[in-house]
């Protein structure tokens, strides 16, 4: 039997629609998916049994063929891809038999939350069909610095929790990202850490930002930290857990564009704050 994929992405699309959600076929379309997707995630308890594995995989499947109808009407059909049923799963495919399951992908965000973004991997299928996709997995270039000096080129994200590591078991005291327009750099030990980043911008400019717990998000107050690194007053909104800190590190490699990687992660503006410390204004 014939699959009617525009049909199918039109009525995903009503169904946002219910939610105040606009679901129109442009790339920003994309990111709203993902908050759907994310919401899902959040309720995963609410989806027992059979019943409830049915449901999100039905789910997957009408915004995964959305989003997949999506990349073709945004380049990717000139590109040579089309669905092609692979044992009963509609994949996009092209003629060298590359192929991409965003339907695969928006169940995997559904199961495994933040770290199977759909809006990242649209990002990584765009550059494949253009060829652009690097031969790793990882397209931030990354230089690692370790507060004993030494540095790292070309770290690759399959590479980076032997660093991370150093730090949560108090070998090392900080660990700097460095990437071609700023820096991620992270301090604290076993599941409590201060994460902070710069972006320079290319009038010589600069902002930065401080992760955040978003369950701590209006705890303003200021802590007393204790790291091997020293002692800090951050406050409690800006200590946050391991799992927190490797989200953000992934996103910082898998966004290259900061707006991207801004929207995937829990933050807020410091860039004031900053330039007050460093005297750079009154």
């Amino acid at each position: 039997m014939d699959i009617n994929y525009q049909e199918i992405a039109d009525r995903t699309a009503v169904h946002a629609l219910k939610s105040n959600i606009i679901l129109d076929y442009s790339e920003k379309s994309i990111a709203e998916v993902e908050s759907i997707l994310g919401t899902y995630y959040d309720h995963l308890t609410e989806y027992d049994g059979k019943e409830g594995a049915d449901t999100l995989w039905n789910v997957a499947v009408h915004y995964g063929i959305y989003l997949g109808e999506t990349m073709l009407r945004l380049g990717m059909k000139e590109k040579g891809f089309a669905w092609f049923v692979d044992d009963g799963l509609p994949i996009l495919k092209n003629q060298t038999s590359a192929q991409i399951s965003p339907i695969t992908k928006a169940h995997k965000r559904i199961l495994n939350g933040p770290e199977d973004n759909v809006k990242s991997f649209c990002d990584v299928a765009f550059l494949f069909a253009e060829g652009k996709l690097p031969t790793e997995s990882v397209y931030r270039a990354i230089n690692v610095q370790l507060s004993s000096g030494q540095i790292i080129e070309n770290v690759l994200h399959r590479d980076i929790d032997s660093y991370v590591m150093m730090v949560e078991q108090g070998r090392e005291d900080f660990l700097i990202l460095e990437s071609r327009d700023g820096f991620l750099q992270f301090y604290g030990v076993d599941n409590q850490y201060v994460c902070e980043v710069r972006v320079n911008l290319p009038d010589g400019d600069f902002h930065t930002y401080s992760v955040i717990d978003k369950a701590k998000e209006q705890r303003t107050r200021r802590v007393q930290f204790a790291t091997p690194y020293g002692q800090f007053t951050p406050t409690e909104r800006e200590v946050v857990p391991l799992e927190l800190l490797n989200m953000v590190i992934r996103a910082y490699y898998e966004h290259v564009k900061t707006d991207d990687f801004l929207e995937a992660i829990p933050y807020i503006d410091t860039t004031e704050i900053t330039k007050r410390c460093m005297g750079l204004i009154q």
